[in-house]
């Protein structure tokens, strides 16, 4: 079996994007995977981030879904505090009945202290138990049988025939297409979304934060799956990476530095990988004797970035391979790439065709 491409789009978008940009720049980019051959095409949601703007994943998904043919969606993830944990139940199998085996769902507790403000929260401390809460009615929701629920943080119920108005009513099936697949990503090496995932039988998507983290992830959530009477498998585990390809070393290079893969990195994310302590495994990685303060675009470029000719990042992926144990997907992390898209195009195409597609795991 081959590596599979995946896409993750947060999107990663530059602050002065139109809501209409971002909305048909999401289409376009689904259209150039699904014609790629990328399997999985996953949403983010977030509500307030300027970088971050689609707040309705669900929305992208309905859409790009008929223009595609093969290509997997998820909202990842829907945050799941900020909801009404049963009428979202009933969106969600709504919707992966519409797209059957196309659709699969990401879950998360919200991790932005301005979405929290915004629902009302006074930061993101308590969102995880909501969370535990909010799934509880969800899965009460899918089995469609009677009941009615007060707890701590939400109240929710299904109809049975001793509720009815005076008349049936018959009740709408939706729930979600038979073995709907459910993914958590994690984060920080000592994620506790690893282990959730692994205790309720979720698919892991890590983000790469070096070779440690990676292997953190996977073996915490290999433990907790076998602790819950599961059986691991790597085909069901996904790591996320930024990726530029080109003809040379040089020219990717060249083409990523200048490109908004770098301007939402210099801008953004540098910030956000020194809060959650990402740069030292990789930093541990590189050999190097330095302190995130000191990393530059070129230590991004050698180091953080997959960034070359397919032949040396189909190598760069064997190594990671080799040191940490295979995974089923690797999602590529998108970036605003709406000013100049064709070099962002073209090494999306020469990922999946020339290099994943020749790994085999």
């Amino acid at each position: 079996m081959a590596l599979r491409a995946g896409i993750f789009h947060t999107p990663y978008n530059k602050p002065h994007r139109t809501p209409l940009e971002m909305f048909e720049w999401s289409l376009d980019l689904a259209r150039t995977c699904d014609e790629a051959g990328y399997k999985d095409f996953l949403v983010g949601e977030h509500y307030t981030l300027a970088r971050e703007n689609i707040p309705v994943p669900e929305a992208v998904i309905a859409a790009a879904a008929p223009m595609t043919k093969t290509l997997r969606f998820a909202p990842m993830a829907h945050l799941l505090p900020y909801h009404n944990p049963a009428t979202l139940a009933v969106r969600i199998g709504w919707l992966s009945r519409v797209l059957g085996d196309r659709y699969y769902l990401g879950v998360a507790p919200g991790g932005h202290h301005t979405d929290a403000i915004l629902n009302g929260f006074d930061g993101i401390g308590g969102l995880p138990e909501r969370q535990l809460e909010a799934l509880d009615v969800m899965q009460q929701v899918w089995k469609r049988e009677p009941f009615k629920f007060k707890g701590n943080f939400y109240q929710a119920g299904f109809p049975g025939p001793d509720d009815m108005p005076g008349y049936n009513v018959e009740i709408a099936d939706n729930s979600p297409h038979p073995g709907m697949e459910i993914a958590v990503t994690g984060l920080s090496t000592k994620s506790p979304s690893m282990k959730f995932a692994g205790e309720r039988n979720y698919s892991p998507i890590s983000f790469f934060g070096g070779t440690a983290q990676m292997k953190a992830h996977w073996d915490t959530w290999s433990a907790a799956m076998e602790a819950s009477g599961h059986t691991p498998d790597r085909k069901r585990f996904t790591i996320c990476r930024e990726v530029f390809i080109a003809d040379t070393d040089a020219e990717a290079k060249r083409r990523a530095l200048s490109s908004g893969l770098a301007e939402s990195w210099e801008k953004y994310l540098f910030p956000i990988y020194k809060k959650f302590d990402l740069f030292a495994g990789i930093i541990a990685d590189s050999g190097k004797d330095l302190t995130p303060d000191q990393l530059d675009m070129d230590f991004l470029a050698e180091h953080v970035w997959l960034c070359g000719s397919p032949e040396t990042v189909a190598e760069k992926i064997e190594t990671l391979i080799d040191q940490v144990g295979s995974f089923g997907q690797l999602c590529v992390n998108s970036h605003d790439y709406i000013d100049d898209p064709a070099p962002a195009k073209e090494s999306l195409q020469r990922f999946a065709q020339e290099v994943t597609a020749k790994i085999e795991i």
